[in-house]
């Protein structure tokens, strides 16, 4: 028995998955089939529900009848199978060394959950995929790759009898494939749903179907009315396609004529020779976005939504016909609760509060939306819509765009790559209370002392551009502190003043 090396197997699966059921299929499995098997389980804790990794250690059948003494825990450089059910998680067992490229046959889900860090980054903060496929497939001995619990979504079943079917179908343990559907059925829950699973992950790792992939199809979506072809129109194709659900978002989080102003603010860009579809395009995107600002009144209507409901349904699992209940936590604080006031009473009301040190104070709530009261109550709010154009908030949003539209299109005429990055910009704020504060104060030390004295000719333009970006990554870098952004604009004095340049 001391001749006989165990195989060992680790399983990363993120809670709800059903990891501890793989690997009791797998560990029965292994037993029916005539060998010693034993599993372990390490519970994970919070970010994605919690990852657990699940370890098993399985020695093959022999004569002598001795009792192996196995391992409760992998040690690094020593897995011989492991399966994962999210791209994170998988690349996550390289850095722990569970994955090598001399021993380790990998399974692993492409899809992703992402992380509370690359939600509540300022910018883009998501991991790149491609890079950690690389990863993978570098450092282990084999990789089968591919969006597995698509691939469960399309047999009808779960992400766990995919990842079993594919296990089978690797050949990786000593153990044959009846045994592996036996395990299915002996759990009898779902034994229909999770054969069908079985085989569709088995059939992919055998060649015989091929990895579930979402097409992309460059089509132009139809327009679906007037204000909608306008968009369609006036625009550059690419620019146009963004354009035409930046009308659709801002009907539904205002009305058509807020759309069309919209409009006539990418029209007005949209002119220019300089302008071409890659500025327009991101133009486009940032425009919406900024214009559907996260007041109260639009998270009230994102929180009643009918599909909010459903997809909450479908994450927690929860049959069609059951009961649940939804709380909403919420904390808003003088500046939600006063900016939906008209401007001159809103900013009396904030200064005498600011006066009495109450700024940072809030106001602790708890609404049930599946409640008739609290869900009333955000329906109300939800439907003041039609008074928002009255409010504080409106109107800073209204200048501050009308600010950095003016800084774009000056920067245009100037400098069309330093145009791409004024726009860019505006990716800074984001959000609604602190969030939102914060953003708004580094935009505007950004547009300040960067952007209007290279406009102004005090600072080289062959600078411009790159000055821009850099202020933007540094604000992006310490949102809270600002140190970056500080000591870029210091590092612009010394640059050599240059005489203004006249616009076009």
């Amino acid at each position: 028995m001391n001749d006989v090396r165990p195989v060992k197997l680790l399983i990363a699966a993120l809670g709800g998955e059903g990891g501890g059921v793989l690997a009791s299929w797998i560990t029965n499995a292994a037993v029916a089939a005539g060998h010693v098997a034993q599993r372990t389980s390490i519970p994970g804790v919070a970010q994605r529900t919690g990852a657990t990794t699940y370890y098993l250690e399985i020695v093959p059948h022999t004569a002598n009848g001795k009792k192996p003494v196995l391992a409760l825990n992998p040690a690094p450089g020593e897995v011989d199978v492991m399966l994962a059910s999210e791209l994170l998680e998988t690349t996550r067992a390289v850095q722990a060394g569970s994955i090598t490229r001399a021993r380790t046959h990998l399974i692993a889900s492409t899809h992703r959950v992402f992380t509370v860090d690359e939600k509540s980054a300022m910018a883009d903060g998501r991991v790149d995929p491609e890079k950690m496929q690389e990863v993978l497939r570098k450092f282990s001995k084999s990789a089968l790759l591919a969006d597995l619990a698509a691939t469960a979504r399309e047999a009808g079943s779960q992400l766990n009898a995919v990842m079993l079917g594919a296990l089978a179908g690797s050949k990786a343990l000593p153990v044959g494939d009846d045994f592996f559907r036996a395990a299915i059925r002996a759990e009898g829950k779902a034994v229909a749903a999770n054969l069908r699973g079985f085989e569709a992950g088995y059939a992919l790792a055998t060649g015989g179907l091929k990895a579930v992939e979402t097409p992309f199809v460059a089509t132009m979506p139809r327009a679906e009315n007037e204000i909608e072809a306008r968009a369609v129109r006036a625009l550059p194709r690419d620019a146009a396609e963004i354009a035409l659900e930046g009308v659709r978002r801002l009907t539904d989080y205002q009305n058509q004529r807020y759309a069309a102003l919209y409009l006539e603010r990418l029209e007005r860009f949209a002119k220019h020779k300089a302008a071409d579809a890659a500025f327009m395009q991101e133009l486009a995107r940032l425009l919406a976005v900024r214009m559907s600002f996260e007041d109260t009144i639009r998270v009230a209507q994102l929180k009643i939504r009918k599909g909010r409901l459903e997809r909450l349904r479908r994450e927690s699992g929860t049959d069609a016909g059951a009961l649940i209940q939804v709380s909403e936590f919420m904390k808003p604080g003088p500046e939600e609760i006063f900016s939906m006031l008209p401007p001159a009473l809103a900013r009396r009301i904030l200064a005498w509060i600011e006066r009495k040190g109450w700024s940072e104070r809030s106001i602790k709530m708890k609404v049930s939306t599946t409640g008739f009261f609290g869900f009333l109550r955000l329906r109300l709010l939800a439907g003041l819509r039609w008074w928002r154009p009255r409010t504080l908030r409106y109107e800073e949003e209204k200048v501050w765009v009308e600010r950095w539209l003016d800084l774009t299109e000056r920067s245009l005429l100037r400098n069309p790559e330093a145009a791409k990055a004024v726009v860019a910009s505006a990716a800074l704020i984001k959000g609604y209370g602190e969030t939102m504060k914060r953003g708004l104060k580094n935009w505007d030390l950004l547009a300040k002392f960067v952007i209007e004295p290279f406009l102004e000719g005090k600072l080289p333009a062959a600078h411009f551009a790159d000055a821009v970006t850099q202020g933007k990554i540094a604000a992006l870098k310490d949102p809270e502190g600002g140190k970056p952004l500080g000591a870029l604009i210091e590092s612009l004095k010394t640059l050599p003043r240059e005489r203004p340049i006249a616009a076009e």
